[in-house]
C-alpha cells in the first residue's frame, strides 16, 4: 500500500525486487485517478520511472541495500532534474530545462528512490497558494475549494493524496511548513541551508548569481520516520562547499516526553490565531503535560518581533530583486506593498530598502539579522523547544487576489494570516518541524503546529516529533472519493 512507511516498502522490495513494479503501478494508478482533481503533480515521469524500476530490479545486488530502494518520491518543480521543465511557474522560464540535476535529486536516486514527478508551485515561489500562468491551480485534498498552501503546495497535496512517499521542498517564508500545516503532514525546515549549488531556482538561471539568504530546502512526509529517511539521505555533508555540515548542539534527546522543557506562544505583534489553531496547539500541550513535560506560555517582545519581521522583508527584497532591473523591482515593490497594506507587519520602508540593492543597506540588514537572532536565542536558553501556530488558521478558500481572510468572524490581512508566524524562523535560520495536531472537528481540516529548536538540532527535532507521533499526532488521510 502507498501509505506504508518507507522503510517497510524498501524492505518489501529487498525481499522481492519485482514488487517495485507493484508499488509503482499503485502510485501511478492513484495519480491517474485523482491528480486531475488536485493539480498536484505537473510533470509525471511514468515512462522514466518504469525504466528506472527495471534498472533497480536488474541491478538489485547493487541497490537493494539502499535505504530508499524502489520508493517513489516527488520533487518540487523548482529543483533541476534531468532536463525536465524548471520554470517556477514563470513564463520567461517556460523553456528552462537544466541538463544537470539538483544534488538532492541525485542523492535520492543514489539511495534507490524513483522520482515519479515534479510538483506544482506558484509563480516565482512567492505565495502561500499554488497557482500561476503555466500550471493550473493546485487544490487541497481535504477540500478542493481551498489551497494546499505554497510554495510547496503541489508537493503537499501529492503526499496527502498518497501519490508518493515523500517530497523535497524549499522554504524562504513558510513554503514547507504552510503546506504541511494545510495538508496534515510532517514537514521539516532545516537550519538555513539554501545553497547556490543545490540546483534550486531562484536565483534565476544563466545569471551567475551567488547570493542566497533566508532559504532552506527540506523534506515533507506523512510520518516522522519517512521524514528522517529522506533527511538522512539528502543532507549528508558537502565539505567542498561547507554545506550541510554537522554541528554539535546541546538540545537534548530524551526518551520520554516528560523530561522536556517546552514553551509556546499564540500571538505575535498583535496577531492572534483562530479557534481551530488554538485547539490544535492545546491538544499538543495537553499531551505534553499529561506525559509530565514542563510547558510554559511565553510572550515574544513586540519590538523584537517587529524588528525580526522587518529584517526578513528587507533581506527578501535583496533576494527577490537581485535577478531584475530597477523597473521590474519597482513593480515588485508595488505588489508586495499591496500585500503589506493593513498588515501588522510594518515593513514597507524595509521592502524598498531591500529592493534598492544598496550595499550599505544590505550590510545593515546582515548586522540586524545577527542581532535579532542573538536576542531571540535567549528564549532557547530556558526551553528545549518552542511551539507556535504555523498560520493563523487552517487552509483557506482560493484567494488569488490576496483579499483579507475572515475566520471566526474576524478579518486578517493576507500577509498576517499566511506569513506572520513563519517568517521569524526564516530570518533567524532556526530549524522548525511542522507537526499535525489532528483535524479540526468543525472545519474537518488539518491543523499543523510548529516546533522550533536551536540551530542544527534537526535530529533532536525529529526525535521529539517521533515521540509526539506516538501520542497520536499523525497524518489522517483525506477522503478523496468525496471530491
Amino acid at each position: 500500500m502507498s501509505s506504508a512507511p518507507i522503510a517497510e516498502v524498501a524492505l518489501k522490495h529487498r525481499h522481492n525486487p519485482q514488487k517495485i513494479k507493484e508499488t509503482l503501478n499503485d502510485v501511478f494508478g492513484r495519480i491517474e485517478q485523482d491528480n486531475a482533481k488536485l493539480n498536484a503533480i505537473v510533470h509525471v515521469f511514468e515512462d522514466a520511472a518504469s525504466e528506472r524500476a527495471k534498472l533497480l530490479i536488474e541491478k538489485c545486488d547493487q541497490y537493494k541495500d539502499k535505504p530508499l530502494y524502489g520508493v517513489p518520491v516527488t520533487i518540487k518543480e523548482s529543483f533541476a532534474y534531468k532536463s525536465s521543465p524548471t520554470t517556477i511557474n514563470f513564463p520567461p522560464l517556460k523553456n528552462n530545462k537544466p541538463e544537470e540535476s539538483s544534488v538532492l535529486a541525485e542523492r535520492l536516486e543514489e539511495a534507490g528512490a524513483i522520482i515519479v514527478g515534479k510538483t506544482n508551485v506558484p509563480t516565482m515561489l512567492a505565495d502561500c497558494q499554488t497557482f500561476g500562468p503555466l500550471y493550473p491551480t493546485a487544490n487541497n485534498p481535504y477540500d478542493i475549494t481551498r489551497t494546499p498552501g505554497g510554495s510547496t503546495g503541489g508537493g503537499a497535496a501529492s503526499l496527502a493524496a498518497e501519490f508518493s512517499f515523500a517530497e523535497i521542498g524549499s522554504d524562504i517564508g513558510g513554503s514547507i511548513r504552510n503546506p504541511s500545516n494545510f495538508c496534515g503532514l510532517y514537514g521539516l525546515k532545516p537550519t538555513q541551508n539554501g545553497h547556490i549549488h543545490d540546483g534550486h531556482v531562484p536565483p534565476l538561471p544563466g545569471k551567475d548569481l551567488g547570493f542566497t539568504a533566508l532559504n532552506s530546502t527540506g523534506p515533507l512526509a506523512r510520518s516522522v520516520s519517512d521524514l528522517k529517511a529522506i533527511y538522512d539521505v539528502c543532507y549528508q555533508p558537502m565539505p567542498q562547499y561547507q554545506q550541510y555540515m554537522r554541528v554539535e548542539t546541546d538540545t537534548p534527546k530524551h526518551q520520554e516526553l516528560g523530561k522536556y522543557k517546552v514553551a509556546y506562544f499564540d500571538s505575535l505583534v498583535g496577531m492572534g490565531c483562530s479557534r481551530a489553531t488554538k485547539e490544535g496547539l492545546a491538544r499538543i500541550i495537553k499531551a505534553l503535560e499529561d506525559q509530565g513535560a514542563s510547558v510554559e506560555k511565553i510572550s515574544i517582545d513586540d519590538a523584537l518581533a517587529q524588528r525580526i519581521l522587518q529584517c526578513w522583508v528587507k533581506l527578501f527584497g535583496f533576494v527577490a530583486g537581485q535577478d531584475f532591473a530597477w523597473p521590474i523591482r519597482k513593480v515588485m515593490q508595488l505588489k508586495f506593498n499591496s500585500d503589506l497594506k493593513g498588515s501588522n507587519i510594518e515593513a514597507s520602508k524595509q521592502l524598498g530598502e531591500g529592493l534598492s540593492l544598496d550595499f550599505k543597506e544590505y550590510s545593515k540588514a546582515l548586522l540586524e539579522q545577527k542581532e535579532c537572532t542573538a536576542e531571540f536565542f535567549e528564549y532557547f536558553e530556558k526551553y528545549d523547544f518552542i511551539l507556535s501556530p504555523t498560520t493563523i488558521g487552517p487552509a483557506f478558500e482560493h484567494n488569488h487576489r490576496h483579499k483579507p481572510i475572515t475566520i471566526d468572524g474576524q478579518s486578517y490581512a493576507y500577509s498576517d494570516y499566511c506569513f506572520g508566524y513563519v517568517l521569524p524562523y526564516n530570518l533567524m535560520g532556526n530549524p522548525v518541524l511542522c507537526v499535525p495536531s489532528g483535524l479540526d472537528e468543525v472545519l474537518k481540516l488539518p491543523v499543523g503546529i510548529s516546533v522550533a529548536a536551536k540551530h542544527h538540532s534537526e535530529q533532536q527535532l525529529l526525535h521529539f516529533g517521533s515521540l509526539l507521533e506516538a501520542q497520536g499526532f499523525a497524518f489522517q488521510a483525506p477522503d478523496l472519493s468525496a471530491l
